[in-house]
């Protein structure tokens, strides 16, 4: 437990200034974007908060990957330490993805209540708990789908660094075809009867019908957002996997 709590305060020290400052923009783009939409809105409120939506689901997604792959590179050019480190490079990982996660999570939150008082300002005629609800089923969609591309690009990062140790420049090629090979082969498994009754299996939302419009074409977990209890066992199990195999292999390109 002391080795985990230093390690976040390590990465506290070195990323807080990136995450206060990530958590700012969004909450500002997100109040603009209210703002802008509640002065001239068409008659279907929820299908024109989509592009609003789909901007913060983006906004948060690019800047998760790239602040947690900025702290990683950081590291790359002092991988020696953590061969002599009481902590592993595993926990290091871990360590970064926890904190960046729980930001984008702190994000997600704070645009999610900002949505939802604004629209109950201007207008007042869906309760404000009834709005907070809904930006904030939104959120955890959001939140979600980022964790679960994080851990995929995170594993073909890591196994590229190895692969990159071996052959160099060629390395890229072999990823591209590992890619092409993942995408095909996911593609071949999503359309399988038995899959897609897990898909499913349990509705989190009860009707999900308003977040699933509200996600429209804002995805990019494969055919859908993260919405019933199968999806997030499925997703879960996939995230934790992808995670796993890539903090081996990054470990195992310290020690090459």
């Amino acid at each position: 437990m002391k080795k985990w709590k230093g390690l976040l305060r390590k990465e506290w020290a070195q990323m807080k200034w990136r995450l206060v400052i990530f958590v700012l923009i969004t909450s500002v783009i997100q109040y603009l974007g209210v703002n802008r939409i509640a002065y001239g809105l068409p008659e279907d409120f929820y299908a024109s908060i989509q592009p609003m939506i789909a901007l913060c689901f983006m906004l948060h997604l690019i800047m998760a990957v790239s602040l947690f792959f900025d702290s990683l590179g950081k590291e790359m050019g002092r991988l020696d330490i953590w061969l002599h480190s009481p902590a592993s490079i595993r926990q290091l990982v871990y360590a970064k993805f926890s904190l960046i996660v729980l930001t984008v999570g702190c994000s997600l939150l704070l645009c999610g209540t900002i949505g939802a008082i604004s629209n109950y300002a201007r207008d007042g005629a869906v309760p404000l708990v009834d709005d907070l609800f809904l930006y904030l089923s939104v959120g955890v969609v959001i939140l979600l789908n980022a964790i679960y591309v994080m851990a995929i690009v995170f594993f073909f990062w890591s196994t590229y660094q190895v692969f990159r140790s071996h052959i160099g420049l060629f390395s890229i090629i072999v990823i591209i075809a590992l890619v092409n090979i993942w995408i095909i082969g996911w593609g071949y498994v999503w359309f399988t009867e038995i899959l897609q009754l897990v898909m499913e299996m349990g509705p989190m939302h009860g009707p999900i019908k308003t977040v699933d419009i509200l996600m429209f074409n804002n995805y990019i977990v494969p055919s859908g957002s993260i919405l019933t209890i199968g999806s997030l066992i499925l997703y879960g199990l996939l995230t934790a996997l992808y995670f796993v195999a890539g903090a081996m292999l990054f470990e195992k390109k310290v020690r090459l």
